[in-house]
């Protein structure tokens, strides 16, 4: 696990001394926020995006902090569109419709970067059905194209 610290006063260099000390109940697994988040974007922001592993960010909320991917059948992964955080108390998530439209900007403007999708033009004879006869139309079919 990683736990991230939003916004820390470090100095530009020399020696720092960190010392945390902060209380918080975790309600909400990692697993479940990445779940939730995934279930999410499927379902409401698009069924090419994914949710990955999230961090732990500790701020004035502890929230789990869950990476939001593009995906294409015919490259994988394309890229990260945005990030969504989930409290670790409540499960509270920003699922508004502004927080779609961004994730859906950045989906399309990854898109735009693609390479187009290319078919394959022949299947592998091992993955061919070996058993099946070919089909032929039915008589009375073809006699009334003629």
């Amino acid at each position: 696990m990683e736990i991230l610290l939003a916004h820390p006063t470090l100095p530009e260099q020399g020696t720092v001394e960190l010392n945390i000390s902060r209380t918080f109940v975790i309600n909400v697994p990692a697993e479940e926020a990445r779940r939730q988040v995934n279930r999410w974007l499927f379902t409401e922001v698009s069924c090419m995006m994914g949710a990955e592993a999230p961090q732990l960010v500790i701020g004035e909320r502890v929230v789990w902090r869950v990476p939001a991917v593009l995906t294409a059948s015919h490259i994988g992964q394309v890229g990260l569109v945005g990030t969504v955080d989930v409290d670790v108390q409540t499960g509270f998530m920003d699922n508004s419709a502004q927080r779609v439209k961004e994730l859906q900007e950045r989906g399309i403007a990854l898109g735009q970067q693609m390479p187009p999708y290319q078919p394959r033009r022949s299947v592998a004879a091992e993955y061919l059905e070996k058993d099946i006869q070919p089909t032929h139309p039915a008589p009375h079919l073809t006699s009334s194209l003629a």
